[in-house]
């Protein structure tokens, strides 16, 4: 028979300490995690995929198509109606039909009242501008009265302002060569005195007049102004024959050989012979 050999238990009493070793942590390496990379060539070519990515590019083409209907509705129309749009090229062909001649004609009078400043050496300032900027302001009572008065008119400032430099410069050119005498300015005062000074005509007993002599250089300075506005036209018509306007809201344009060359160097010409006067004057 086969020995065993059978393990003798400890004596009683006898202490034996269990010793556990401690792992080494520097050894133990710890492995990465790796994400693998979604293999889309795999998903494009399954018809799920295939059918959401149709869905899409069907979507923001009918986005993209809905904004250039919407863009031809604001940008290309004057008004839309049930969806059915007014084409603005029949809003502005109405404009033209109705006020395109007297437009046109405003802008050639600007032109020619601009032109005639340069010729007369009539240069108009900012300080001037502003200043009859603020009196207008303030016969309206005040800036918010004037932004208002600017949206119901449907204007911009810098449009305000140059109206103002154009009225200036047409009276710097007109105010010479007016005639008149102060009992015409006096004449002017007596008979417009309850228009011009509303507040101060309705503070005097009845029968009583307002001082002329108090208010005399600052009626003058409107008088003239009426006499300028009264005179505009009249002036512009002896400077027609002057220019050579065409004017194709009246009639066809005309057309001719290298007509536009021959206008560009004789505006040119022009310029050179001006600024050389300037510089022998300064001289």
């Amino acid at each position: 028979m086969a020995k065993v050999k059978v393990k003798k238990s400890p004596k009683k009493g006898s202490k034996k300490t269990l010793k556990i070793k401690k792992p080494n942590l520097k050894n133990i390496k710890i492995s990465k995690i790796k994400f693998s990379k979604p293999n889309f060539k795999k998903l494009k070519g399954k018809k799920s995929f295939q059918i959401v990515a149709i869905v899409l590019g069907a979507v923001v083409t009918f986005i993209l198509v809905d904004f250039f209907f919407q863009y031809l509705n604001n940008g290309y129309s004057v008004a839309v109606v049930d969806g059915m749009r007014i084409p603005r090229r029949e809003f502005v062909s109405r404009l033209e039909d109705s006020y395109g001649q007297s437009v046109a004609q405003q802008l050639i009078d600007e032109k020619i009242i601009r032109m005639e400043a340069k010729k007369a050496e009539v240069e108009v300032s900012d300080e001037e501008i502003q200043s009859q900027l603020d009196e207008i302001i303030d016969s309206i009572g005040g800036e918010e009265a004037y932004a208002a008065a600017l949206v119901s008119n449907n204007i911009t400032e810098q449009e305000l302002k140059d109206q103002i430099e154009l009225d200036i410069m047409l009276q710097k050119l007109i105010a010479p060569t007016l005639d008149y005498t102060e009992e015409d300015v006096k004449a002017f005062f007596e008979q417009y005195a309850n228009a011009i000074y509303p507040t101060e005509s309705a503070e005097l007993e009845e029968g009583e007049m307002l001082d002329y002599e108090m208010y005399k250089d600052d009626v003058k300075d409107i008088y003239i102004k009426q006499q300028v506005e009264n005179e505009r036209y009249t002036w512009l018509e002896t400077l027609y024959d002057e220019y050579k306007i065409q004017n194709n809201t009246v009639s066809q344009p005309e057309y001719g050989v290298l007509s536009a060359t021959i206008n560009i160097f004789s505006n040119l010409l022009n310029d050179a012979n001006s600024n050389s006067e300037e510089t022998t004057e300064t001289e």
